[in-house]
């Protein structure tokens, strides 16, 4: 009995290993993984193009100097992604809502022109120009973020009309001690929940950033089309205040991030974003075409219906958070205008007479043949034969009919036993 039980034991787990594993990528904070990369798959030399980068970043790079952003091979093997001379590296869609961008940061070249940014409004300018003032310091707005050698500098950019510079800015630049680390690199993870932005270095907490007064214009500025927060206050890893400033130049909104170098080289690795279930919803939006026409009509339907789906699961709070939300309304009132009868319209071979005398010979059926229909939820009725009837087994049904027969087995086992003990 020992054996046959021991038996039973070894095939259930057999049988239960080569079961799927459905796992969440939602992590405990709600958060879930949008983006991830490593560049572990490509070889030395790769343009970022190549990469997935492209399918949630803008990745651009100036020709002046050689400008390039490609995957690059370090001493000791490493692949990770080099930006050289001017490039910039933002998120294509703005993020709204809580979010967490980390990056492990290789090198970052120049004391203020390489460097990570985030809350940043888009501007005329490209992120890598200079922001007008001697030290050639780059991005126009946001908080600019500059890892170094056992320092990060973080430089909260802010709006002043009377300023000399051309940007109508100044740069208010704080440099911190990096703690456990005496060089590179430096994994930088930044979380932001629309009011507090948080900057760890190694799991270690750098600062905070508390916004406030949201939806101000700076008319001189080039992001003027954008509202920033109105006061920011920078505290350090104990919470204690070290400076107030006021009309920093950071988007209220949403927040576009990324990173950027002017004149210099950055070397990066280890991507990961997470965000909010609406940003989901924001990237499906995204990825509709921005003028539908008859010629891509069937291409943008699949896309439109996604992105309604994701759209239609959020709440209405969450919804109002979808910066992109009327792009999607205005892509389904052109495809109903394209296609009245249907957004799915698909273009059918025309019968031919084979066809039509084939269908007749299947629609009507002979004399003394009986006809097995069924009904379907609507009341109409269908050959009992149409394919298209036919239910189609889920993986659940097959975790059911697995584990039915572990039960049969272990059922029949227990009565051989029985039945052995009995004789």
């Amino acid at each position: 009995m020992k054996k046959i039980i021991a038996a039973l034991t070894v095939l259930t787990a057999f049988i239960l290993s080569a079961l799927p594993v459905f796992a969440s990528s939602a992590s405990a904070d709600g958060l879930e993984t949008v983006f991830e990369e490593n560049f572990e798959e490509y070889e030395s030399g790769v343009n970022v193009n190549s990469t997935t980068m492209p399918s949630f970043f803008v990745c651009d790079y100036n020709g002046i100097g050689d400008g390039m952003i490609s995957v690059q091979e370090s001493g000791d093997g490493n692949l990770e992604l080099k930006s050289h001379v001017f490039t910039q590296i933002y998120t294509s869609v703005p993020l709204t809502g809580t979010y967490e961008f980390s990056v492990e940061v290789y090198e970052a070249q120049g004391k203020l022109q390489s460097g990570v940014f985030v809350r940043a409004p888009k501007c005329a300018e490209a992120y890598y120009e200079s922001d007008g003032y001697p030290d050639i310091s780059t991005c126009q707005s946001g908080i600019y973020i500059c890892p170094h050698d056992r320092t990060i500098g973080v430089n909260i950019k802010t709006y002043d009309e009377n300023a000399s510079s051309t940007c109508y800015l100044a740069n208010n630049i704080t440099d911190f001690e990096v703690k456990g680390a005496d060089n590179y690199p430096y994994v930088l993870k930044i979380t932001d929940d629309g009011e507090r932005i948080r900057l760890y270095s190694n799991d270690e907490l750098v600062c905070s950033i508390v916004m406030s007064d949201p939806g101000k214009h700076y008319e001189k500025h080039t992001a003027n089309a954008y509202p920033c927060f109105g006061s920011a206050v920078l505290c350090d890893a104990d919470g204690k205040e070290i400076a107030t400033y006021k009309d920093p130049l950071l988007q209220s909104d949403a927040s576009i991030f990324g990173w950027s170098t002017r004149a210099s080289d950055m070397r990066v690795d280890n991507i990961v974003v997470k965000a909010e279930k609406t940003y989901n919803a924001q990237l499906l939006i995204d990825r509709i075409p921005s003028k539908i026409t008859e010629k891509n009509l069937n291409e943008a339907n699949p896309l439109i219906k996604a992105a309604r789906e994701a759209f239609d699961l959020l709440t209405e709070e969450e919804q109002a958070r979808v910066v992109n939300a009327e792009k999607l309304i205005s892509a389904e009132k052109k495809a109903a205008e394209l296609a009245p009868d249907t957004t799915e319209k698909e273009t059918e071979p025309p019968e031919t007479e084979t066809d039509a005398r084939t269908e007749q010979n299947e629609t009507e059926p002979s004399a003394g043949t009986s006809v097995t229909t069924d009904k379907t939820p609507d009341g109409t009725e269908t050959d009992g034969d149409d394919p298209s009837q036919t239910a189609v087994a889920d993986d659940s049904l097959a975790i059911w009919i697995i584990t039915a027969a572990i039960l049969a087995m272990i059922g029949a086992a227990a009565g051989f036993v029985v039945h052995k003990v009995r004789k």
